[in-house]
């Protein structure tokens, strides 16, 4: 009798135990770990180094609802990289599901820094009070940050890369742009490990005796597997002022190698730009094309030839000087642009000049008061902050004379171009 009497109590108390083990809340859990791109794990990161942040929560139970409650992250840059990723893992013999994600942070001053705790709230499933809510909370998690100041200078931009590759190409060659044509520059830099909105900005590509005209940059950034990967490709159209050669300077990008912790640098180098030879090309092909000696009558069109060119220099020996010394119609344009202080119209009347006469404008362009007057003006034309122009009216008279050949001899001025 008392044997029936402890089995019917148990079974009376037997739903209030299941319905009480159902108001327990699931097994979960949350953790943060921070993962650096060193080959030692052990390196404190720098100010401005990519990290990777692994949000890591395991739950089991019949969870209807959840979302993943992120703090605010006042000490760092961050940036979600890619989607949640959802798996199973036998968890104190259970098989559990996993969810990770990833984010990208960036310190933003040195010191010890505090990540604050993640949080995962969820809605969870019970038979006697329906739908309960509960929250599972990591861990703060504190870094050690370093300054940058013993890698680059103050201000100056840091940029840290698993890798980075630097490609130059130029569409024609920079030394072989035909005459009066414009070449196309291409850089394309690519940066493993960082995202594209930390590449640098355009680069400064600005030199005497060319112009150029920027377009504006491409940035991607590609994900994988592995990391993002950041592509710009900076694009110039680029043009000689004169027939005078001049160089593009060269382009160097400093980096931070986060594997072996170094600085290193990606260098397009110094390019010669000019124009190809076209007029020397030109009367090379006429040669050619010419039947000179082998015409059927060799010895009729060489005396006709010989006759032709006697008469030619009597006819102009007795020529004034006046009409021999004829200015070109482009030095016209110059004392036009002077008068009305046009300094666009002015360097593009002597741009002209230079092309009527390569040689004489060589020598123009050498000499003291006229070689550094055109690079300032060049530089109030095209620089990054440009001054104002030299006058225009003395400098066209200077060019004017030199062209007729007065004032002398020529001194070479130390501004002038390199040939």
């Amino acid at each position: 009798m008392a044997t029936r009497l402890v089995l019917l109590f148990c079974l009376l108390l037997l739903p209030f135990s299941r319905a009480a083990a159902q108001e327990e809340p699931p097994f979960g859990r949350v953790d943060l770990r921070v993962e650096t791109q060193a080959e030692i794990s052990a390196e404190t990161p720098y100010v401005s180094e990519p990290l990777r942040l692994v949000i890591r929560s395991a739950i089991r139970g019949h969870v209807l609802l959840d979302h993943i409650i992120q703090p605010s992250l006042v000490d760092f840059d961050w940036q979600q990289f890619g989607v949640d990723a959802s798996s199973e893992e036998m968890i104190d013999g259970f098989w559990t599901p996993v969810v990770e994600r990833v984010l990208m942070i960036y310190p933003l001053r040195a010191g010890r820094l505090t990540i604050p705790p993640f949080k995962r709230r969820i809605a969870y499933r019970i038979e006697e009070s329906g739908k309960v809510e509960a929250e599972y909370v990591s861990a703060p998690l504190q870094i050690e940050v370093r300054a940058r100041d013993a890698l680059v200078p103050p201000g100056e931009s840091f940029l840290p890369a698993k890798s980075l590759r630097m490609t130059d190409a130029w569409e024609p060659a920079p030394d072989k742009i035909p005459f009066g044509e414009t070449a196309r520059r291409t850089l394309t830099v690519e940066a493993e490990g960082v995202t594209a909105d930390r590449l640098p900005a355009l680069p400064n590509f600005r030199a005497p005796g060319i112009i150029t005209f920027a377009a504006p940059v491409e940035r991607r950034t590609i994900v994988t597997d592995k990391g993002p990967i950041a592509h710009a490709v900076y694009r110039w159209s680029v043009r000689p002022v004169s027939a005078v050669p001049a160089f593009a300077p060269a382009i160097r990008i400093a980096w931070f190698d986060v594997a072996t912790r170094r600085m290193r640098e990606a260098l397009a180098p110094e390019r010669r730009v000019a124009f190809a030879e076209a007029g020397r090309e030109r009367v090379a092909a006429r040669l050619r094309e010419s039947p000179g000696l082998t015409a059927p009558q060799p010895l009729i069109a060489a005396l006709a030839s010989f006759v032709g060119a006697v008469a030619l220099v009597l006819l102009l020996g007795s020529l004034p000087a006046r009409l021999l010394a004829r200015r070109p119609r482009e030095l016209g344009a110059l004392r036009r642009a002077a008068r009305a202080k046009d300094a666009a119209a002015f360097r593009h009347a002597a741009a002209r000049l230079a092309q009527a006469d390569p040689e004489r404008w060589r020598k123009i362009a050498a000499r003291a008061d006229i070689g550094p007057a055109l690079a300032a003006l060049d530089c109030a034309l095209y620089g990054r902050e440009p001054p104002e122009p030299p006058p225009l009216a003395p400098l066209a008279r200077a060019i004017a004379g030199a062209w007729a050949g007065k004032g002398g001899g020529f001194e070479v001025s130390k501004a002038a171009p390199r040939l």
